[in-house]
């Protein structure tokens, strides 16, 4: 891809020429946790053009049951399953009323 430039546009009928360029800076862009807004700072200190970053809190995989549903295939499922979730797979949806109770 590359890099944004301006774009000059021929003169128009009363001779005046215009550019367009573009506002999106790659220089500024930055990858972090996501953030709240709300909150104008945080415990860490770090400020992003957005909003303070958020403190992501680890997990433990096997806490985190997953439940797949329309017939996900195999080595998806087993993917999660290697990773240490507990996976539930359907071959078809769920009625509202099964699917909520399914997921308390």
């Amino acid at each position: 891809m590359s890099a944004a430039r301006d774009i000059p546009v021929r003169n128009g009928a009363n001779g005046s020429s215009r550019a367009v360029s573009s506002s999106y800076d790659r220089s500024s862009l930055q990858s972090t946790s996501p953030v709240d807004l709300r909150s104008p700072s945080s415990s860490m200190g770090t400020q992003t053009r957005f909003g303070s970053a958020k403190t992501l809190k680890p997990f433990q995989t096997q806490d985190i049951k997953v439940l797949l549903l329309e017939n996900v295939n195999q080595l998806g499922q087993q993917m999660l399953k290697d990773q240490g979730y507990q996976v539930e797979a359907l071959k078809s949806s769920l009625p509202e009323a099964e699917l909520i109770e399914k997921i308390k």
